[in-house]
C-alpha cells in the first residue's frame, strides 16, 4: 500500500488534514485579532514618541510623561493627544497587515511541519500494520511457521506483532496435535477394523455353514451359534470400550468427584468382575482399610474393573490382590495378581491401543482396558505404574496425589 492509498483508504489522515484545516483557521482568526493589537501599540507609541519630540526631547530618547503631555498642549490647535484613536494614523493598515502576513506565515509554517510529521509517523504505523497482516496471511497458509517481530519497543504495533507471534506459535502447537490426533485416530479405527473384521469373518462362516450344510448334527449347531454369540458379545465389548476411550480421549467426560470411600469403590469393582472370576476359578482378596478419597466412584470402579480382567485374562492367575495404602501426600491403589508375569520390554507396550492384541485370546481385554484405566487415573491427579516379574505375577499400582 502506497502513501496515497493510505492517504484515501483510511480516516486517521482525513481527520488530521481537518483538524489541520481547523487548527489554521482558527490560528488565522486568532491572529488577526493580534495583529491588531500590535499595530495598534506601535501607532500609540508612534504618537506618543512625535508628541514628545514636538515639546522638545531628543528623537533617541524614550518618550516621557512630561514631554508628551507638554506635546498635547502645544498641538492642541490640530486635535492631536496621545489617547487619540492609532487606526486614524496613515500607515496602519500595512503595519496589520505586515504583522498577520509574517505571523500568519510562522504559523503556517509550523502547523505543516507538524502535519508532515505526524503523517509520517502515522504511515510508519501503517507500514508496520500492513508487514503484520502480509504476516497473517503468509501464515494462514503456512501454518506454524514463525513470524518476523516488526515494530520498536513498546510499540502498539510491536505489541500487535508479538501477540500474532504468540498467536502463530499456538496455532502451530494446536495443527501439530491436530495432526497426531487425526494420525491416531486413523491408527485406532483400523485397529478397530481389524478386530471387528475377525469377528465377522467367525460369524459369517458360521452363518454360511449353517445355511448351506444339511444335516448338520445338534452338537455341532450348537457350538457353530455359541461361537456367533461369542464373536457378537466381543464386538459389543470391544465398541463400547472403543466409545468409552474416545470419550475419554476427547476430554468429553463430566466427572463428579467428591470425598467417598476407596474401598466402596474397590468392592464395588469385584463385585461386578466376580461372574468372570469364579468363572476362571480365580479367587479376590481385598485389603482395604476405610480411606476417605475425592473421586468419581464410577469411573474409578471403572479402571479397577479393566485392571482386573486384564489379569484374569492374560496372567493365568489363580489369586488378585486389592490393596490400597494411604500416605501423608499420596493415597496407592494396587491390583496383583501371581500369574506367569510380563517381560519387562512389554511392559511399555501395555497402554497401547491394541498393543497386543495379536497374541491375546480376547480382543477387548488388551490395550483399551488399560488405556482406559490410565486417563481415568490421570482425570484424578494420578498415574498408574507397572511392576512384573516373569514367573511370579505382576502388580499394577495406581498413585493418587493429594
Amino acid at each position: 500500500m502506497d502513501r496515497t492509498d493510505k492517504l484515501i483508504n483510511n480516516r486517521e489522515p482525513k481527520r488530521m488534514l481537518l483538524m489541520f484545516a481547523v487548527i489554521l483557521l482558527f490560528a488565522a482568526g486568532t491572529w488577526y485579532l493580534i495583529s491588531g493589537r500590535l499595530a495598534d501599540a506601535a501607532m500609540t507609541e508612534r504618537i506618543h514618541g512625535a508628541l514628545s519630540f514636538y515639546s522638545g526631547q531628543r528623537f533617541t530618547d524614550v518618550p516621557s510623561d512630561e514631554y508628551i503631555s507638554e506635546g498635547e498642549r502645544l498641538a492642541v490647535d490640530y486635535g492631536i493627544s496621545s489617547d487619540m484613536s492609532p487606526r486614524l494614523m496613515g500607515g496602519y493598515s500595512e503595519l496589520r497587515s505586515k504583522y498577520f502576513l509574517w505571523g500568519f506565515a510562522a504559523i503556517a509554517v509550523v502547523d505543516v511541519l507538524w502535519l508532515m510529521f505526524g503523517l509520517g509517523q502515522l504511515f510508519r504505523v501503517y507500514g508496520g500494520i500492513e508487514r503484520v497482516r502480509s504476516q497473517c496471511l503468509e501464515l494462514s497458509e503456512h501454518l506454524g511457521n514463525s513470524s518476523e517481530i516488526v515494530g520498536e519497543d513498546m510499540s502498539c504495533v510491536r505489541r500487535l506483532s508479538d501477540s500474532v507471534a504468540v498467536t502463530s506459535r499456538r496455532i502451530g502447537f494446536i495443527n501439530s496435535q491436530l495432526a497426531d490426533a487425526k494420525n491416531g485416530i486413523a491408527d485406532f479405527l483400523a485397529d478397530l477394523s481389524h478386530q471387528l473384521k475377525t469377528s465377522l469373518s467367525v460369524i459369517r462362516l458360521n452363518s454360511d455353514i449353517l445355511e448351506e450344510v444339511d444335516n448338520i448334527p445338534p452338537e455341532r449347531c450348537r457350538q457353530l451359534k455359541d461361537e456367533m454369540m461369542e464373536n457378537v458379545d466381543g464386538m459389543e465389548a470391544l465398541i463400547l470400550a472403543a466409545l468409552k476411550l474416545a470419550k475419554l480421549d476427547a476430554e468429553a467426560v463430566e466427572y463428579d468427584i467428591k470425598p467417598q470411600s476407596l474401598a466402596e469403590t474397590c468392592r464395588e469393582a469385584v463385585k461386578k468382575i466376580s461372574p468372570l472370576l469364579r468363572e476362571k476359578g480365580i479367587t479376590a482378596d481385598l485389603s482395604c482399610p476405610e480411606i476417605t478419597f475425592a473421586h468419581d466412584r464410577v469411573w474409578l470402579c471403572e479402571a479397577v474393573e479393566n485392571i482386573i480382567k486384564n489379569a484374569i485374562d492374560h496372567s493365568e492367575c489363580t489369586e488378585i490382590r486389592v490393596e490400597e495404602e494411604a500416605m501423608p501426600s499420596v493415597i496407592r491403589l494396587s491390583v496383583s495378581d501371581n500369574g506367569r508375569g510380563i517381560k519387562q520390554e512389554d511392559i511399555p507396550k501395555l497402554f497401547e491401543r491394541f498393543g497386543k492384541a495379536s497374541k491375546g485370546n480376547n480382543m477387548t481385554s488388551v490395550g483399551i482396558g488399560l488405556s482406559i484405566a490410565r486417563k481415568i487415573a490421570i482425570a484424578h491427579s494420578g498415574d498408574i505404574t507397572v511392576f512384573s516379574e516373569e514367573g511370579k505375577g505382576t502388580k499394577i499400582v495406581m498413585t493418587f496425589l493429594l
